[in-house]
């Protein structure tokens, strides 16, 4: 007889960010709903949610942590030799037979196994717009893990052009210039976010939040992790919000919204700004607030590109902005549209006069 495993169809998704485990939520809620399910974590997830096991029955079948942090980043035959052995003593069962694979965070060790396996796979783009600027990626990467990056390029697990790789799921389906046959697919977090009946919104949300934000403040400021990704220093990325709070948002009343993956306090720079203290994606922004901000800063966020229904994006990098900053004094990378040569406010002017939801 049959398990239980054979008789249901098989999905199978692997993440490795807050915004990739939302997106694999979600995904799994709108296109698999019915299906056996399971997700791969990395160890290092407990940092930010000790709740993970709450992801079990609720929204999987069933939840493994990946100990990826048992696996040296020095040589690849090792590599590929663990990652195997790690993979094949975490899962209770085959996945070569017959699943539907979804692999977000492509560039981990993971797509290594089902690669070495012949085993094929769909693969969501790193984060919001990232498909279209691969470049991004691997700079973070290169920058704290240079054999990992390079690897992982060697692999076209960068610029996800490896031919098992079937399929990528993106916010933007445009064609890349570096792989021009690669069948994409749309999938926007904003837009199933909007579309979820109101309970089943709320189920994503008790994960990360239990409770509302209450908050006066007008606008609110999205930090990223450029001294974790080894961009800046510690002290230079300090010094970038410090030049924000000495001049363009200088007069705002401002809540802080923290990268789930910055570890720097902001409360003697912005001493009168209320701080979010729970970690969550800032996708589910729209809809935490008792009563919404308007207005979201950012140097360059990626989580923006899921937030334009909602909220006037000021970027606070860019182009044709007031030469009064130089991203180059701290080592600031380049807005992902273009050359950004200085600190300026700019309105996202395809954002709509509404809202479409409510928070």
């Amino acid at each position: 007889m049959k398990n239980k495993w054979e008789n249901r169809c098989k999905v199978f998704y692997h993440a490795i960010s807050s915004y990739q485990l939302l997106e694999c939520m979600l995904h799994r809620m709108t296109k698999h709903p019915n299906a056996d399910s399971t997700l791969v974590l990395p160890d290092f997830i407990i940092e930010k949610y000790p709740n993970w096991k709450r992801l079990k029955g609720r929204f999987f079948d069933r939840v493994f942590l990946f100990p990826y942090g048992q696996i040296p980043h020095q040589n690849e035959a090792q590599i590929l030799l663990d990652t195997k052995k790690f993979a094949e003593r975490l899962l209770p069962f085959p996945i070569q037979n017959g699943a539907l694979i979804y692999v977000a965070g492509a560039h981990f060790y993971f797509s290594l196994y089902l690669i070495t396996q012949n085993i094929p796979f769909t693969a969501f783009e790193d984060a919001a717009g990232l498909y279209q600027n691969p470049a991004r990626l691997k700079s973070a990467l290169s920058a704290l893990f240079p054999f990992h990056a390079a690897l992982a390029d060697r692999y076209g697990l960068i610029d996800l052009s490896h031919p098992l790789i079937q399929t990528v799921i993106c916010q933007n389906p445009i064609p890349a210039s570096s792989n021009p046959q690669k069948q994409l697919e749309h999938f926007s977090v904003e837009e199933v976010l909007e579309s979820l009946p109101h309970k089943e919104r709320k189920k994503v949300i008790s994960f990360f939040l239990r409770k509302k934000i209450r908050t006066k403040a007008d606008g609110i400021l999205l930090t990223q992790q450029f001294s974790s990704q080894g961009l800046l220093s510690k002290e230079a990325q300090l010094s970038l919000y410090q030049t924000f709070f000495a001049g363009p948002l200088k007069q705002t009343s401002l809540i802080i919204k923290k990268h789930p993956d910055d570890p720097l306090h902001y409360r003697a720079i912005f001493p009168g700004a209320q701080i979010i203290k729970p970690i969550f994606p800032s996708e589910l922004l729209p809809y935490v607030f008792t009563k919404k901000p308007k207005v979201i800063y950012t140097w360059d966020s990626t989580g923006c590109e899921n937030l334009k229904h909602h909220f006037q994006i000021c970027r606070l990098g860019g182009d044709n902005g007031v030469p009064s900053f130089d991203h180059r004094q701290f080592g600031v990378p380049a807005d992902d549209r273009g050359t950004s040569e200085a600190i300026h406010t700019k309105i996202d002017k395809n954002r709509p006069s509404f809202d479409r939801h409510s928070s």
